[in-house]
């Protein structure tokens, strides 16, 4: 069967977006990864695994040693959620299609353009959406619900 190209957020994306409010919630402290994995629901493992890639990116900084952690690399406010997601899943784009295959061609779609441009909304969502909107909208300690 062939495969969709449909957008998919995977868990490391989640967990990326809520482990960055998680670090928001808490601006000039170090916060240990287990600390973060239990606050977010994460496990500590998939968590080391997203914070890698978040420090890779610039999007957050690690301390290591006893008193170390993980915190912000810049300010909540510059780091929209498309930017997290895409610091472990790669890029976003809105091009997307959930009943694309092989045979299909976007130029001739049955569909009709109305898919694309809801794709591209989403898109543009997510990239003026930052990790600091999520405290103004009342959700200071992010659990991992979605």
């Amino acid at each position: 069967m062939p495969m969709n190209t449909i957008v998919h957020l995977s868990d490391a994306a989640l967990i990326s977006v809520h482990a960055l409010a998680g670090l928001a919630a808490e601006p000039g402290r170090l916060i240990q990864g287990k600390d973060l994995a239990g606050s977010i629901g994460a496990s500590e493992n998939h968590l080391a695994k997203v914070m890698q890639r978040l420090v890779r990116t610039g999007l957050a900084r690690s301390v290591k040693g006893p008193n170390g952690g993980f915190a912000l690399a810049k300010a909540a406010a510059s780091i929209s959620f498309k930017e997290a997601i895409e610091a472990v899943d790669g890029p976003l784009t809105g091009d997307f299609c959930p009943f694309r295959t092989e045979h299909c061609s976007p130029a001739n779609c049955i569909f009709g353009k109305e898919l694309s441009s809801h794709a591209k909304e989403l898109v543009e969502h997510l990239a003026a959406r930052t990790i600091a909107d999520i405290g103004v909208d009342g959700n200071t300690r992010p659990a991992m619900q979605g």
